[in-house]
């Protein structure tokens, strides 16, 4: 195979070194290829202009990276970044220890195929080599597992969509109907909110928070943040079902009825599914307050049309500039733009207000005014993740000073993908795997007794299980009835199992493992740790 055998070689070193995957069928197949042996040169060099791009595309298919239809279904948001931005992720796409490391397999096998017959060799290396290993590695995962305890059991119970009693490895089959029985039940939920007797004595502000997962505050070292400390309820498992900003904002919008498929988010949904059409038949006012200006992805026209929320977002302009984003554009500070609109918008005990704001602080390549996204924003994480809780922390401040009643809500898009995993390089959100789309969701009843620590909930919820609990604490308010506390509100929280989706890509979580499914291809066990 000559030069061919340093290809395979490098890929097999890949491979070995848990890299990348290697489709044995697929890469037997271009090594036959290119072994079977043509007479004339003109067929030679046909076969070669096939088989580079071929095993160029081949290589691809190998490295656990999203379809590569993917990347182009997002080119017209790729057109809206900056070039530094643009630069920077390509970067992030060539690492540099994997690159070199596979070039030095191929000029040691180029190196030794002058002295030694490589190709007996390498198709040995593929197969069988390459199926025994695997089987090898699958009975080790088995041996590694934990013990099927009754603990480990109830909480794959909880947070699968698969039926009681499911053992063992499932077929596509039994995935597709457990997803689709999911969907069936969940078009049954519904959370209404009747107008109570009296105007509830307390405003409701949602912060909903680009780009912060539990995985990226373990990254940060946030996990343990003073923020977190302040709050009363607080959601371990709660599951944003997507990965992206705008599916996100729709869903939170859309939470008064059960979770739906990515497709149905674009379709007309019945106008008690719409969170703030509930808040204002419950005696609320709505408002919108953004830190940024929502051109981006057309995420203030998709709040406005399918979230329901067809209000105007009120203004942000006295705050200073915090960041620019990834495209050029200005984002607001935070605790000034909160700040802000608190000032204009005193609490008023017969007209209560429920706010929606939007902030993309966190968003992958913002950076200081100043400089360019080619600086490292992916380094700059940290730094922004921290200044975004202190100055959210302030806001709690402000509030008790103000002795202002708010239900106040945290309740991240999805994260930021921080750390990365085996299919997708770091902030790459393509995959919604449970990395990215579990998130720290907390209340905080402002004015209230504060809870000694926060009242954690380890069951899987999602945006139905919030809103029926912002149903219940509009209902029973605990700002006039004493006996309503964040304990008796939390006791009373729902669960729903775990199924996240974006466009073409969904992730269930189905007995005790993870699975992912690709638009026209199969199942497959998702390992993202």
């Amino acid at each position: 195979m000559g030069l061919w055998n340093g290809y395979f070689i490098a890929k097999l070193g890949l491979f070995y070194a848990d890299y990348i995957d290697f489709n044995v069928l697929l890469n037997l197949a271009l090594a036959f290829a290119v072994i079977l042996p043509l007479r004339r040169k003109i067929w030679r060099i046909a076969r070669l202009l096939v088989a580079i791009p071929a095993a160029i595309a081949l290589l691809y298919y190998d490295t656990r990276l999203p379809p590569f239809s993917r990347l182009l279904a997002q080119q017209q948001n790729l057109e809206q970044f900056s070039l530094s931005y643009a630069i920077e992720l390509l970067g992030r796409f060539i690492n540099p220890s994997v690159l070199l490391y596979g070039l030095g397999l191929f000029f040691i096998a180029y190196i030794f195929a002058r002295k030694l017959r490589l190709t007996t060799f390498v198709l040995l290396a593929i197969w069988p080599a390459i199926p025994l290993y695997s089987m090898w590695q699958n009975q080790q995962t088995i041996v590694r597992a934990p013990q099927n305890t009754a603990l480990v059991a109830a909480r794959a119970e909880q947070a699968s969509i698969a039926p009681a009693g499911a053992t063992g490895e499932p077929k596509d089959a039994n995935i597709d109907a457990a997803l689709t029985r999911f969907y069936a039940e969940q078009a049954k939920r519904q959370v209404s909110f009747a107008r109570p007797e009296a105007t509830p004595a307390f405003d409701i502000l949602i912060v909903q928070i680009c780009s912060l997962a539990w995985d990226d505050l373990l990254m940060t070292e946030q996990a343990q943040a003073p923020l977190l400390q302040r709050t009363d309820i607080l959601l371990k498992r709660f599951n944003t079902a997507t990965s992206y900003s705008g599916p996100a904002a729709i869903r939170l919008l859309r939470s008064a009825c059960g979770q739906t498929s990515h497709k149905s988010l674009y379709e007309p949904a019945a106008a008690n599914c719409y969170l703030f059409n509930q808040f204002e038949q419950a005696g609320f006012r709505k408002h919108m307050l953004l830190n940024h200006d929502g051109v981006f992805g057309n995420m203030l026209q998709e709040i406005q049309q399918y979230g329901g929320l067809n209000v105007a977002p009120d203004a942000n302009s006295p705050a200073s500039t915090a960041w620019l984003g990834f495209d050029g554009s200005i984002i607001k500070d935070d605790y000034e733009v909160l700040n802000g609109w608190l000032t204009r918008h005193p609490h008023d005990a017969n007209a209560p207000v429920a706010l929606y704001y939007n902030t993309t602080s966190l968003h992958d390549g913002n950076h200081p005014p100043g400089t360019s996204s080619s600086n490292g924003s992916a380094s700059q994480y940290g730094t922004r993740v921290k200044r975004l809780l202190s100055d959210l922390d302030r806001l709690i401040t402000t509030l008790e000073t103000q002795q202002r009643p708010t239900m106040l809500v945290f309740i991240p898009e999805h994260g930021a993908g921080s750390r990365g995993d085996r299919m997708q390089i770091p902030f790459m959100r393509e995959n919604p795997s449970p990395a990215i789309t579990l998130v720290p969701a907390a209340v905080r009843f402002v004015g209230l007794a504060k809870q000694p620590s926060p009242i954690t909930i380890d069951q899987p919820t999602s945006y139905i299980d919030l809103a029926g609990l912002m149903r219940d604490a509009i209902a029973q308010d605990p700002y006039r009835n004493n006996s309503v506390t964040a304990a008796t509100l939390a006791a009373s929280i729902t669960s729903t199992p775990y199924v996240s989706g974006n466009e073409a890509v969904t992730v269930v979580r189905y007995s005790d493992d993870y699975y992912l499914h690709y638009q026209g291809g199969a199942w497959a066990n998702y390992r993202y740790q």
